[in-house]
């Protein structure tokens, strides 16, 4: 009998062995289809309407030259000295995403793009974790969802740290508030503080507020812990070894990945919300401010009706928990509050674009996950009190799942696979045509003129549009040329932004235009303090329906 036994048990463990990786493969295999389908979309839809219908510009070209110029210097450094200098750079996630792009696809810049979809298949298979335990047709629902929300698109359509981190970060918070810290193993806790240093890591300039949410996350489910398990007191000795546990590795991480450009990251944050903070602030009243984040602007740009329906599982997970008991109130709760720093850290800074919300995004999706199978839990606990018998419970909760995935199916065919995908940066046909053309006019001209003094040929810019200063330094930087771009763009009068611009021997100017970039609108001064300066010849003139372009050379 002991032999049958045995023989019986190893058979059966084996057959649950063999389901389980079934079932692993099988989540990865739609996690992969589906990523594949979110980057054919966006590619596509950028060729149409976004960054990859023109030349390279604005942030995403300032990642695309740190690359070209760290790979063009990685054999006179060596290795050691490659990866040095890739810890200064300002972002050196994203200078790494772009080199390996451009090796992947030498000849375009598809390639850094395409690389993202890395980080929108990661985002997946770390939902896939974090509901691991629930049916296969819940974690199906939760992976369509998910790549449903525009933001997941824009990851793919933006070649820059800010949308990867927030999804990073956000997953990081997941992981920390899903189940509790407190009977958690040293390695785990370990494990946990190493992942959200590297989220946090993303975005070097971003791990203050990073940092923040992270860590009040993990206080916050801390102390819950403690709560339950007790009360704080008798929890307080294992309580400062979890925190221990969790901190140390998290501080060893960040100080190897940021602690090198340390000193630049944090002269790049004062720079920009101290110094210049007049010229990025937009002068809202702060309620207008405190909802662009959720239904204003960019909340609607980037999670659409998901604020909706991510707001609607919260308070139905709310309404099941009070009902259900302390212990799932408390849970829901401790995620909510996590949900709500990670919206008012960028909702009350004076600062707001669509990127510094990304932190919230990225939370808010994978709080509605976690919600959506908290509230399938929670329905079928109140099931099993009702008194149902096993084979209609089973009935009842497949049929709802088959349901919620039918919903989430028929969303992502209409608005992935056949709608139109939006992007993050999207231009309209003339002014694809401005940056294109006066773009390629510009590099002709600046690739036959020689410096008047042996070294490099400076140039400076007014404006970043039509023509993005750092694409330029690109084009040199691929062609091996000795270019120095000025930025003159962070003047507060025309008279300072001139002044600046005469330093340079080439000037690029651009006429007044209304726009979102920074610097104020004086271009018709600059060009006509121009052509009235001794000194100056023009070498080009670029008339377009959206904006003028003049290029002056000085001393000629």
């Amino acid at each position: 009998m002991r032999a049958t036994g045995q023989v019986l048990g190893t058979e059966t463990r084996g057959r649950t062995d063999w389901g389980a990786w079934l079932r692993i493969a099988g989540l990865v295999i739609l996690a992969s289809g589906i990523t594949a389908v979110v980057a054919s979309r966006s590619l596509d839809a950028s060729r149409l309407h976004g960054r990859l219908s023109v030349p390279p510009l604005y942030d995403d070209v300032s990642y695309f030259g740190d690359a070209v110029r760290w790979v063009n210097a990685f054999g006179s450094r060596g290795v050691a000295g490659s990866i040095s200098d890739l810890l200064h750079h300002h972002a050196p996630f994203s200078t790494l995403v772009a080199a390996t792009g451009f090796w992947l696809f030498p000849e375009t810049y598809v390639g850094p793009y395409l690389v993202h979809a890395a980080i929108v298949f990661g985002f997946l298979i770390g939902i896939v974790w974090l509901v691991r335990r629930r049916p296969v047709l819940e974690i199906a629902s939760c992976l369509v969802a998910a790549a449903c929300v525009p933001v997941l698109w824009h990851t793919v359509t933006e070649a820059r740290p800010d949308l990867p981190s927030g999804l990073a970060v956000g997953l990081a918070a997941g992981a920390i508030v899903y189940r509790g810290v407190l009977r958690r193993s040293t390695w785990s806790l370990a494990g946990l503080g190493v992942a959200c240093a590297l989220a946090a890591s993303i975005k070097p300039t971003s791990f203050p507020a990073a940092l923040a949410l992270l860590g009040s996350a993990f206080a916050i489910r801390l102390v819950v812990d403690c709560i339950q398990a007790g009360g704080l007191r008798p929890s307080l000795r294992t309580a400062l070894s979890v925190l221990v546990w969790f901190v140390l590795p998290l501080i060893a991480t960040a100080a190897v990945l940021i602690g090198p450009a340390m000193v630049e990251t944090v002269t790049y944050i004062l720079l920009v919300f101290v110094s210049q903070r007049d010229l990025w602030t937009t002068g809202e009243g702060f309620w207008v401010g405190l909802l662009r984040f959720s239904i204003g602007g960019e909340g609607r740009f980037g999670l659409h009706y998901w604020f909706a329906i991510g707001t609607g599982l919260m308070l139905l997970r709310l309404v099941l928990a009070s009902i259900c008991g302390s212990a799932a109130l408390r849970d829901a709760l401790v995620l909510l509050v996590s949900v709500l720093i990670a919206y008012a850290i960028p909702s009350v800074a004076a600062i707001k674009t669509y990127y510094f919300g990304a932190m919230f995004y990225g939370l808010f999706v994978v709080a509605m996950v976690l919600n959506g199978c908290a509230s399938a839990a929670l329905i079928e606990e109140l099931l099993a009190r009702l008194g149902l018998s096993n084979e209609i419970r089973r009935y009842l909760l497949t049929a709802g799942r088959v349901l919620a995935l039918a919903f989430v199916l028929q969303l992502f065919l209409r608005h992935v696979v056949v709608g139109q995908i939006s992007t993050a940066t999207p231009l309209s046909a003339q002014q694809q045509e401005s940056i294109r053309l006066a773009t390629e006019r510009l590099w002709s001209l600046l690739r036959e003129i020689k410096p008047q003094t042996p070294g490099p040929l400076y140039v400076g810019f007014s404006s970043p549009y039509p023509v993005t200063s750092a694409t330029i330094q690109l084009y040199a930087a691929r062609a091996k040329m000795n270019l120095v771009i000025r930025d003159e763009l962070f003047y507060r009068s025309a008279q300072e932004t001139g002044d600046a611009l005469l330093r340079s021997e080439i000037l690029v100017l651009s006429s007044s235009i209304q726009h979102t970039l920074v610097g104020p609108r004086v271009g018709d001064e600059l060009i006509a303090r121009m052509d009235a300066e001794k000194g100056l010849c023009l070498l080009d003139s670029m008339s377009f329906p959206d904006v003028s372009v003049r290029v002056y050379r000085r001393g000629c």
